[in-house]
């Protein structure tokens, strides 16, 4: 990897220039070499600047997984302007509220969101770009041309807007040094080359899809972008079809894939990895199970900050139940409740230090303030996740769970994770959620809510006596709910906002046994 190459659109330019023919993006329609998507970026750069948008302008995108996607990316990149990539499966009240917090210069989205896209600007005269292939003039703008040239390392690159589960959307910044760090370091432990076919099937409007764009470009490699993996059978053809040799996934996905890997052959695959929450072992163990030649990257991360930690595959079976150790070119330890910083052998908040750390919060320097906390030398911020996790004696990271759901129970402190871990383990559920429900002494009730394996058929109550005999009372569900299925976010993590319930639970029927 070329290190002079600071800005991401040096990566595109480079492998351009140096594999003009390999090929760099596709779907099922399309299909660009490096050569062809460095000149459509480039067209796409002069097509917005005709828009009146200038380096340093938001771009708003709100697309689904495509090469278009990809075309627009890049545009936006090459213009110098901000990515700000959105889902298109975000509630309207908040697409409204985010266009209004970024004020963006233009919105690229597909045909069949303009009317989705007029409602939320209502009166606002922002122009609106669809068919991103082919809105830009016919002749490509020179670099020195493009708005990309105007910028440097600490410009801003881009804005993703945090789910806002606890309030309205973050928008946090990242500069083209976030990005291009973020870029150099995972691939860098992924050993991604230019050798290597991406299967991307979570979104690209996600920081950890939008980076297969930007790691591929970096090495050279080429990315096959899935709409989603919303039709996991027909996902899983087409990722054998496709030769593709990483597949990176959330953790969700992975229960889905188990059921049907066995009927592709899927040996082209190399390396899956996965980010957006801790991977549980069970999961570990159902990928290694449909997918045992590939190597498997544990990997752990915030928006704020991208990737924090892997886990190096050849200490995956000893460290299965860690999110890892910090990522290359980054540190990390944590802060314990007397305000002590500890690198092993403690608990405490995860503090992040290194060039990936986010730049801040748009338009927010009260939330900025809350998390982003001065480092070591003068001028430098650390991030502050409000995760709290354990580190081993050997550094390892163990994720409890979040400062603000964390749950007190008559006095004493739950992590809903150590609640999760103990339900996984149940040989009849395959996913579980705890969270807590409004108590009359103004505390938590412990609830859960489990999805169970094909064919099972256990009863709430053994559940709760299992959680009886591996946990204390303290921590043992009051009630446990068995469902058909989570509601996931546009990311793929299970949606916790279905489950902040404020009130109280019904009194026991049946006290659980404990052996």
């Amino acid at each position: 990897m070329n290190q002079t190459h600071l800005l991401l659109h040096q990566h595109l330019g480079h492998s351009a220039a140096g594999r003009p023919d390999k090929l760099a993006v596709r779907d099922v329609n399309t299909e660009l070499t490096y050569a062809a998507l460095h000149d459509i970026a480039q067209k796409g750069a002069a097509g917005l600047h005709k828009l009146g948008v200038s380096a340093g302008d938001r771009v708003l995108l709100y697309m689904d997984n495509s090469v278009d996607f990809a075309i627009a990316f890049w545009s936006v990149v090459y213009a110098g302007a901000v990515v700000t990539p959105i889902s298109p499966d975000i509630r309207q009240t908040k697409l409204t509220y985010i266009i209004k917090d970024c004020d963006p210069a233009a919105i690229i989205t597909d045909l069949a969101y303009v009317d989705v896209i007029g409602s939320a600007l209502g009166d606002v005269p922002t122009p609106v770009v669809t068919d991103a292939g082919c809105w830009a003039e016919n002749k490509p703008a020179s670099i020195s041309d493009c708005g990309a040239s105007q910028i440097i390392d600490q410009d801003l690159g881009c804005i993703i807007y945090t789910s806002g589960s606890t309030g309205s959307p973050k928008g946090v910044m990242l500069s083209q040094q976030n990005l291009v760090s973020a870029s150099r370091s995972v691939a860098e432990y992924l050993g991604y080359t230019a050798q290597d076919s991406i299967f991307v099937a979570i979104p690209l409007t996600f920081d950890y899809g939008m980076h297969q764009l930007t790691m591929a470009a970096l090495v050279g490699a080429t990315v096959v972008i899935e709409r989603n993996f919303a039709k996991p059978l027909f996902s899983l053809d087409r990722l054998s079809k496709s030769g593709a040799t990483a597949f990176p996934l959330v953790p969700t996905m992975v229960p889905l894939m188990s059921k049907l890997a066995s009927r592709f052959d899927l040996g082209a695959v190399r390396l899956v990895s996965s980010t957006a929450a801790a991977l549980d072992p069970k999961h570990i163990d159902q990928i290694q199970a449909c997918l045992p030649q590939a190597t498997v990257f544990s990997m752990y991360g915030l928006t704020e900050c991208h990737r924090c930690t892997y886990v190096p595959p050849n200490r995956l079976e000893e460290k299965k139940t860690s999110v890892g150790i910090a990522i290359p070119n980054t540190q990390l330890w944590v802060v314990d409740r007397a305000g002590k910083a500890h690198r092993k052998n403690a608990e405490g908040e995860l503090v992040i230090r290194g060039a990936t750390v986010m730049k801040g919060y748009w338009n927010s320097p009260t939330r900025t303030a809350e998390r982003l906390h001065p480092g070591p030398f003068p001028g430098e911020f650390v991030f502050h996740t409000g995760d709290i996790c354990r580190l081993d004696e050997d550094g390892f990271v163990y994720f409890i769970g979040r400062q603000d759901d964390v749950l007190k129970i008559k006095g004493e402190k739950v992590a809903p994770k150590e609640v999760e871990d103990i339900l996984r383990k149940h040989a009849s559920v395959s996913e579980a959620i705890v969270y807590g429900r409004a108590a009359k002494d103004g505390g938590h009730t412990v609830c859960a809510a489990v999805t169970l394996i094909d064919g099972a058929q256990t009863k709430p109550d053994a559940l709760r006596d299992w959680c009886a005999q591996h946990l204390e009372a303290v921590a043992v569900p009051r009630v446990v709910d068995v469902i058909g299925a989570f509601k996931l976010t546009a990311n793929g993590k299970i949606d916790r906002n279905q489950f902040k319930i404020s009130s109280e639970v019904p009194p026991l029927t049946k006290q659980p046994s404990i052996s």
